[in-house]
This record gives structure tokens, sequence and C-alpha cells, in this order.
């Protein structure tokens, strides 16, 4: 009987195994199966599994570099996507975090926190890292400080005139020669910010970062598929108009100045976006 028991046992656990083979063998020849069906499918003309790659949805994800694949720019607006998605930008003027006492910068963070919770639609933070271009600075203040010489130069022409002549009083000669010396110290203070200025011109890793909030709107959000694109157009920059105020009005808590750019700004900053290299050389007004 023990003999029995063990032939019996040992034909359950081949019957056993057999089964798991079969099983085993069944799924690879579905899943090849399901493989070259779907295979099949993506070639036949006409059909696409993605035909909804392109419908952008408000609750998608973007990425922030997504802003600067444009259409055009109009209305103070990047338009994107055949007009399916438009942007309005605010440009941010930062605050010196690290010179603030402990007061302030819990105002800020206080601030922060509340311009956060007042967030109503999704936005994007971007900083554009330029070089200073101090060529411009340096005309205007030569043009300044020639203004500056020659009126320096008329004032004395006018004190050496005053003292060799007999028909004015030593008050009179004292108040001009206070007003010469005033001139005078403008016109030395001037000429040494142009000398500091050119040498700091030398050096090309002289930068500056600038801060923007990227605000979206979306042609889905209109609710209505009746709407021609101007009529989108209008709906979308009176809706980015009212959440790009309010967010500037809740940034301002926390110290920072905001300001919506306009068309031409939205030029310069894809401009630079697009040619980081050759904007030191050949920049947007050239």
């Amino acid at each position: 009987m023990g003999n029995e028991s063990k032939i019996e046992f040992t034909n359950i656990l081949i019957f056993i195994l057999i089964l798991v083979v079969i099983l085993l063998v069944v799924a690879v020849i579905l899943y090849i199966y399901i493989k070259r069906k779907e295979k099949n499918e993506n070639k036949i003309p006409g059909k696409n599994i993605n035909n909804n790659k392109n419908k952008i949805t408000p609750e998608e994800k973007q990425s922030i570099f997504n802003f600067m694949e444009f259409d055009k720019v109009e209305d103070n607006m990047i338009v994107q996507k055949n007009g399916n998605r438009y942007l309005m930008v605010i440009e941010c003027q930062g605050v010196n975090y690290d010179l603030m006492s402990v007061a302030e910068k819990n105002g800020v963070e206080q601030g922060f926190v509340q311009f956060l919770n007042t967030l109503r639609s999704t936005i994007q933070i971007y900083i554009q890292t330029r070089s200073i271009n101090l060529e411009n600075s340096l005309i205007t203040y030569k043009k300044k400080l020639k203004d500056v010489e020659d009126k320096y130069r008329k004032m004395q022409s006018e004190y050496e005139r005053m003292v060799e002549s007999d028909k004015y009083t030593d008050e009179q000669i004292k108040k001009a020669y206070f007003e010469l010396t005033k001139q005078a110290n403008l016109f030395e203070y001037g000429t040494s910010i142009i000398k500091d200025t050119e040498r700091m011109s030398l050096n090309k890793n002289i930068l500056n970062k600038k801060y923007y909030i990227i605000v979206p709107y979306y042609s889905l959000e209109a609710g209505s598929d009746k709407l021609d694109k101007e009529e989108i157009k209008n709906i979308a920059f009176s809706e980015l108009y009212t959440r790009c105020q309010g967010l500037i009005s809740s940034i301002s808590v926390c110290g920072v100045r905001g300001k919506i750019l306009r068309t031409n700004e939205l030029i310069e900053l894809l401009y630079m976006a697009y040619n980081r290299d050759e904007a030191e050389i050949f920049g947007l007004d050239k």
C-alpha cells in the first residue's frame, strides 16, 4: 500500500506540473496575439490611438518650457496651440530677503502663504538670467555728464568775470563761488561714476535675474463650441487680465511689485529665451 500511495502522489504532481505548463503556454500565446493586434491597428491609415494627444485640458501639467512654443504674440498675450492656449506674463521685482529683520521676514513669509492660498488657477514661475549690457547706460551717463560739464564751464567763466569786475559785492561773489563749487563736485562725481561703469563693463560675467509668473488660459474654459477665435481671444484677454491683477495684488503683500508685460516686452522675453548667447551681440533693437 505504501508504494501505491507514493505512485499515486507522484502522478498527481506530474498532472499539476503539466497543467501549469499548459497555462503558461496559453498565456504566452495570448500575450503575443494581443501585441500583434495592437501593432496591426497602429498601422491602419487614419487610425491613431493618440487622437486626444493635442487636446489640452486645464488640469494637464505643463512644462515651464512650453510657454516658449508659440504661434504669435498679440494683445499682451502669447498665443499657443492654434488659439487653444493663451499666456499672460507678470514681471516681478524681488525683495532683498537676506537684509530684512526677523519681523520683516515673517511678514514676507506670511504674505507668500496668503498668496498661495488665493490661487484659483494654475501658474508657472519662470526665472531668466541675462547678462547686463552697460553700453546703453554709458551712453546716457556721458550725455548727461556733457550737460553738467557745459554748465560748469559756463558758471566758471561767469564767476571769473564777476571777480574781475567791480560791479558785484563780496556777498554775491561768495554765493557764485558756492554754486560753482557745487557744480564742480557734481561734475567730478559724474566723471567717477562713468569710470567705474566702464571698468564694470569689461566684466562679461555680470548677470541679472528676472522673475516672471506665467498665467495660462485654455479655450476649453470658455465653455462653448460656438464661439469663433476672435471671441475666444477677447474672453481670454479679459480673464487673464483679471487673474493677473489679482496675482499682482496678492504678491504685493510680500513686498513684491509686479506688472503685466506688454507685447513688445513679451517679444523681448521670448527673444532672450531663444537667443541667449547671441543676444549680447545682436540685441532685439538690432
